[in-house]
């Protein structure tokens, strides 16, 4: 669930990587309905497999994610899913 990923992402020291195909469609989802900033770059041609993914870059969580999150949280989490911060070099 795309809910529970970006809670996991909520708790990341950004950026992160994601390699696992699924897991990039997931950010995909998150992306598309604002919630992260991400970077995954198109997919090259692989091997017999099909197609080969490099991994996406987690950047940040977005103002919208941030509050998705709060409004998803305990009543006493809440305060701690506040802000817009990119946690990248903390």
């Amino acid at each position: 669930m795309c809910m529970n990923l970006l809670r996991r992402l909520a708790g990341a020291r950004l950026p992160c990587v994601e390699a696992d195909p699924a897991m990039i469609d997931r950010l995909r989802v998150l992306e598309a309905a604002g919630q992260i900033e991400v970077r995954i770059p198109p997919a090259s041609a692989g091997t017999d497999d099909g197609p080969r993914q490099d991994v996406a870059t987690v950047t940040s969580i977005t103002p919208r994610g941030w509050k998705t999150l709060a409004a998803d949280a305990p009543p006493g989490e809440a305060l701690s899913f506040t802000g817009t911060r990119r946690r990248s070099g903390e």
